[in-house]
């Protein structure tokens, strides 16, 4: 099955779609072995909780339901396919599909930092873009110019939501927009004042509190995708204080969403 389905995704390498391979309820390190044994190279996400397959709203995944395709149209509603059928059905919609930032009038030696850019990894393309800022070729120019822009304006954006979130006393969503700006954009023209302000923020009671909760609950994700069985227990006695303990953080709500999941299982 495999095979057939790359070999359709390699038809549309330079048309607006991501394809996404994606399995429930199993740990990542048995992924990550069947995906090196089938050579599946589509960027792949292991859903332990099945919390991406309840978000997609789709039937569950189980031994008479082993696979399902899906397809996100540009809309955002998704639609039912299946291996055999998926090319007839990405050729009725992908007419409709838009990149980010439109390729054309990207050179070609912009083309590695538009493929950045236009899925996010801003802060690699960031030095590419530095330098063709300043070349004397205008299509060089112009091409980071335009993908300048569109992070920028990205940028800009994400820095206004946090400094609303900081004069509304959301203190925990401000630090955590302007922690991720401060990552995601960095080698941009961000705000001087950035760097002293998520440490002014991390020093917030609130703050700590909610850290604190997050770094417990990557422990316990980590136990829970654990090979042995005793890892998985203790993950999920884990994921069971944290939610009790510390239930208004966003890390022990999150816990109990993934007790709640792993308990239907």
């Amino acid at each position: 099955m495999w095979p057939g389905l790359q070999a359709v995704a390699s038809k549309y390498q330079d048309k607006p779609v991501l394809f996404l391979a994606v399995n429930s309820g199993t740990p990542r390190f048995e992924v990550q072995s069947y995906l090196k044994k089938n050579r599946v190279t589509w960027p792949a996400i292991a859903d332990l909780d099945r919390s991406f397959e309840r978000s997609c709203g789709v039937p569950p995944v189980t031994l008479k339901n082993i696979y399902q395709v899906r397809i996100m149209k540009p809309d955002g509603k998704l639609i039912s396919s299946s291996p055999t059928r998926m090319e007839q059905a990405l050729g009725d919609v992908v007419g409709a599909a838009k990149w980010n930032v439109d390729p054309v009038g990207i050179p070609a030696t912009l083309k590695t930092a538009w493929f950045q850019v236009e899925f996010g990894n801003f802060t690699r393309a960031a030095t590419a873009l530095k330098k063709a800022g300043k070349s004397r070729k205008p299509d060089t120019k112009q091409g980071a110019r335009k993908l300048l822009d569109y992070v920028e304006g990205k940028m800009n954006k994400q820095i206004e939501a946090a400094k609303a979130a900081e004069s509304d006393g959301k203190v925990w969503q401000a630090y955590r927009d302007y922690s991720d700006a401060a990552i995601r954009y960095k080698g941009y023209e961000l705000p001087r004042d950035i760097t002293a302000t998520v440490k002014k923020l991390r020093n917030n009671k609130d703050v700590k509190a909610e850290l604190t909760a997050l770094r417990i609950l990557a422990a316990a994700r980590k136990k829970l995708g654990g090979k042995s069985v005793s890892a998985r227990k203790a993950g999920f006695r884990t994921l069971e204080r944290l939610a009790d303990k510390q239930s208004d953080t966003q890390a022990g709500q999150e816990a109990q969403r993934l007790i709640d999941a792993l308990n239907k299982q």
